[in-house]
């Protein structure tokens, strides 16, 4: 449909280009999430302290839906319909906002406690 109403050119710069733009964005997108687990995963082994990395690592998983998703459109019709569109999308909010906790969990965990300075003495 969607060749029917763009010439070539435009048809490959909005549509076949943007489409592999995103599939490759989200694929990189999930493996730096899953890399970001492996590296709490490593902190967590050296130091001993609780990072909930496994969290870090299953979190991002709904993004690698959004690109199994936008494969199979992708070679099947070209773009989302509506139902995929909406499935693809929630997967990958949901993606994000887990993967922000995740990570701000680790910030926790990884941020020195800041400890009180000592009161200054006056001199006698």
């Amino acid at each position: 449909m969607f060749k029917l109403l763009l010439y070539d050119n435009e048809f490959l710069w909005y549509v076949t280009v943007t489409n592999l733009v995103t599939i490759a964005g989200s694929i990189l997108l999930w493996i730096t999430c899953v890399l970001f687990g492996l590296i709490a995963r490593k902190y967590e082994l050296v130091l001993r302290k609780k990072t909930d990395w496994q969290y870090m690592i299953f979190a991002p998983s709904g993004i690698l839906v959004y690109a199994v998703i936008q494969i199979i459109a992708f070679a099947s019709q070209v773009k989302l319909n509506v139902m995929q569109s909406w499935i693809a999308y929630t997967f990958f909010l949901l993606s994000g906002l887990l993967s922000l906790l995740g990570a701000m969990k680790f910030k926790k965990v990884v941020t020195p406690v800041k400890k009180p300075a000592p009161a200054v003495k006056p001199a006698a």
